[in-house]
């Protein structure tokens, strides 16, 4: 079956994305056709630049981008 990551993408304090992204997963999940679920960029706690290339090309060096690259990678629905 097809899986969605609905990622939450704000990570600034008093953001508002958590409310619409739970707003979203709660209409999602009414579907059959797939999964759903909420991933957080805040829980991946990515400076910003810290990798030496873009992320198209992926090739990864910090623990926390290799994490997140995995976590989105398991989402059948990404176009990574």
């Amino acid at each position: 079956m097809t899986r969605i990551g609905i990622i939450i993408g704000s990570t600034r304090p008093g953001r508002n994305g958590a409310a619409v992204g739970q707003w979203v997963h709660e209409i999602a999940q009414q579907r059959t056709d797939a999964e759903f679920e909420l991933v957080d960029l805040v829980d991946y706690r990515l400076p910003h630049l810290d990798e030496a290339y873009p992320p198209s090309m992926g090739q990864y060096t910090q623990p926390h981008t290799l994490a997140w690259a995995s976590r989105i990678a398991s989402s059948t629905g990404s176009s990574w």
